[in-house]
């Protein structure tokens, strides 16, 4: 299947804004929040059903562009994911999510001018960021199996 145009990675369902600062995710039901970190850093805070996953800071010494992926393994509601920092200088994010012979790219959602999430509507093994001229790739994980803790 070839690549679709660039789109907003969000799926087709609406984004959940829970106050200015936290964000629901419409396919994996994920929670993003905006923070602070030491020495009042921009931070991101990333969190399934059963707790907190990642926490991003902002740091001038290095930056992580692709913090993670995750996929729904075999459940019935079909989703990736993944998250990371913007680059220095960077304010777009290309994301391209691949799995076999198919893929999809689309543009990343920004959050808090230093920080990007794309989702979508189907199970991959593997994602690309791109922006600027960094481009970095990762395996995406499946989700582990969870009680729902919200």
């Amino acid at each position: 299947m070839p690549d679709e145009p660039s789109r907003t990675g969000t799926g087709s369902a609406t984004l959940t804004a829970l106050g200015p600062r936290a964000l629901r995710l419409p396919l994996s039901g994920w929670l993003l929040r905006l923070a602070r970190g030491s020495a009042g850093r921009p931070a991101l805070e990333v969190y399934n059903g059963a707790g907190l996953v990642d926490v991003s800071v902002v740091s001038t010494l290095c930056f992580s562009p692709l913090r993670g992926g995750r996929h729904s393994g075999r459940a019935a509601t079909r989703w990736s994911l993944a998250w990371g920092q913007l680059p220095p200088g960077a304010d777009v994010v290309e994301v391209s999510f691949r799995g076999g012979r198919r893929g999809l790219s689309v543009q990343a959602l920004t959050l808090g001018d230093a920080f990007w999430v794309a989702e979508v509507g189907e199970r991959f093994r593997s994602v690309t960021c791109s922006a600027g001229t960094t481009r970095t790739t990762t395996r995406v994980v499946r989700e582990p199996r969870h009680q729902e803790g919200w």
